[in-house]
């Protein structure tokens, strides 16, 4: 992997040791082309089929509902899941609601933060995206309707790819990167 980073110019978050083979399994990319493609945001199909957690603030629930219905669009083979909680991070079922959400994180491979005008300043959000990256999951952020909301902390501190639209091929792009990226 050593050779494939000082190459291109990339960091694939992977030990140095790693057969190329293996790596494009592990993130499901049929070549290095393919991979360099969405690692450089510029794949716009995707390579495989992704399970994608969606962290989110419950004000943009409705918006989130219409996100979720870009499973059913063809040009996206994807499964979308989240946490959808009503409870406070600091509640009394935090413990348990933290666990389930744990699970499911690690079920996918990517986490797609869906960005409003109060997203970043949510202690689940912000709880979820850091779960996520200590999984090594790919994580990107997607900027919703008429949102000029802070983006999470956590998105620039990895300079995880954020779609600046909710339009089906830049959602791809930032999905297919934040696999490749992933680490």
């Amino acid at each position: 992997m050593a050779t494939i980073e000082k190459q291109y110019g990339i960091d694939v978050h992977a030990r140095s040791d790693m057969k190329l083979g293996s790596l494009l399994e592990e993130r499901g990319f049929d070549s290095l082309s393919q991979f360099l493609e969405a690692y450089r945001c510029r794949l716009s199909d995707h390579a495989r089929k992704r399970r994608a957690f969606l962290s989110f603030h419950m004000e943009d629930r409705p918006q989130v509902q219409g996100f979720r219905l870009m499973a059913s669009n063809p040009r996206l083979d994807i499964e979308f899941y989240d946490g959808s909680l009503q409870e406070s991070v600091d509640s009394h079922q935090s413990t348990y609601v933290r666990s389930v959400i744990r699970e499911k994180i690690q079920r996918c491979s990517v986490v797609v933060c869906l960005i409003g005008n109060g997203t970043a300043w949510r202690n689940w959000v912000d709880w979820e995206l850091r779960t996520a990256y200590e999984m090594g999951k790919g994580i990107c952020g997607v900027r919703l309707k008429d949102s000029r909301g802070h983006v999470p902390t956590l998105l620039y501190e990895i300079d995880a790819p954020i779609s600046p639209t909710m339009a089906v091929e830049d959602v791809v792009k930032v999905i297919e990167c934040a696999a490749a990226r992933r680490g």
